[in-house]
């Protein structure tokens, strides 16, 4: 047993009394691991533990909507006024500290939640950036190097009755300002900027819809389903919008690769309130591989499904549906590669599910319950 799991287990045994969702998970793996004959390491104090709990990202997301949260709220919202007029903050010290408090674990680490948990720490680099360094941290694949850092501070500094939303970006030093127009929109004041943040963070309103439209129709030899892609629009949810964008493009040329099944069926659901599912299928379109082909275990880390596990890790359940060969039989499988089991995951489904080769796409929604 390692000295940190059983520092762990012990905690959740003798000290909590209430346990959230995430703990509870990681409460019951302690309890199922079989410790019996394993030795004790010394602790690595810079361990990153590997897992997939996309729950984690999106129950921290959900934080900048939550009133509970207020502070960390209204880094992305538009500050209220007292009943005397005054902004509920009286400075940015005063606000940044209580916003930082939010994001500080017990060991004052930053929003450590969420660090490690996703592809090169992208999520965790571009939440940093914009709201905890005091210096000019490029973010975003923008490389956006305005934030929460001193030169708003100073701003705010000889502006005491303003809020940081009505900084014009021209008070910035010439290097640090967006150039170029970004989705679209010149960015002038700090509220713009806060805008590229929000859609870095959160498909937002019909922004899935296009975004994957887009992407699906970038070959015109390919056909998309006009009735199936309509069931994308208005889904918003929380996720790191930009690689999931790179996961649907290695999709999306993977379709491409086969041009004699032009068909493609985009469409999407909500389930039980609390998964809004992707399914991605290039109609008559099979793999007809050995299930244990390297292609299709993913053990090559240079294969496009690896890659498409490297995005997506901590962001959504990923598995594909198709027909495969098992024991030199052809059978209609769904192959789990991203869930809540630590291994791949394969269950035989009926002929009748499966069109074509298809990508399934979980993304978690914050619940109350959750």
């Amino acid at each position: 047993m390692e000295r940190k799991e059983l520092q762990e287990f012990i905690y959740f045994l003798t000290r909590s009394k209430q346990l959230t969702r995430i703990q509870q998970r990681k409460r019951d793996y302690l309890l199922a691991r079989d410790y019996s004959n394993s030795e004790m390491p010394p602790a690595d104090e810079n361990e990153v533990v590997k897992t997939h709990d996309p729950y984690i990202i999106v129950s921290f997301l959900h934080q900048f909507t939550e009133n509970k949260t207020q502070a960390l709220k209204y880094t992305t919202h538009y500050w209220d006024k007292n009943s005397d007029g005054r902004y509920v903050y009286d400075s940015f010290d005063d606000f940044k500290s209580q916003y930082m408090h939010i994001l500080n674990d017990e060991s004052n680490r930053p929003i450590s939640s969420i660090k490690g948990l996703t592809y090169e720490n992208h999520l965790w680099h571009i939440v940093w950036s914009f709201l905890v360094s005091d210096t000019t941290e490029k973010w975003s694949q923008y490389n956006i190097e305005v934030g929460y850092n001193k030169y708003l501070k100073a701003w705010m500094d000889k502006n005491p009755n303003m809020q940081p939303f009505s900084m014009p970006l021209t008070d910035l030093p010439d290097s640090m300002r967006p150039k170029h127009p970004i989705n679209g929109k010149q960015l002038i004041y700090f509220s713009d900027v806060v805008n590229v943040f929000k859609r870095c963070v959160e498909f937002r309103d019909n922004d899935f819809y296009f975004t994957v439209k887009r992407i699906f129709s970038e070959s015109p030899d390919f056909i998309i389903n006009s009735t199936s892609i309509e069931t994308l629009r208005g889904r918003s949810f929380y996720t790191d919008t930009e690689l999931v964008i790179n996961a649907l493009r290695i999709i999306a040329s993977n379709v491409f690769q086969r041009p004699q099944f032009p068909n493609i069926d985009i469409q999407c659901e909500l389930v039980k309130n609390q998964i809004i599912s992707l399914r991605i299928t290039q109609v008559g379109s099979y793999a007809d591989k050995d299930v244990n082909d390297s292609k299709i275990t993913a053990s090559n880390q240079n294969g496009d499904l690896s890659r498409i596990m490297s995005f997506l890790q901590n962001l959504c359940d990923f598995s594909v549906v198709s027909r495969f060969r098992e024991n030199e039989e052809l059978k209609y499988l769904k192959i789990d590669y991203l869930s809540d089991s630590p291994a791949r995951r394969i269950n035989e489904i009926n002929e009748n599910d499966c069109s074509g080769f298809t990508y399934v796409l979980n993304f978690y929604i914050h619940t109350n319950n959750g």
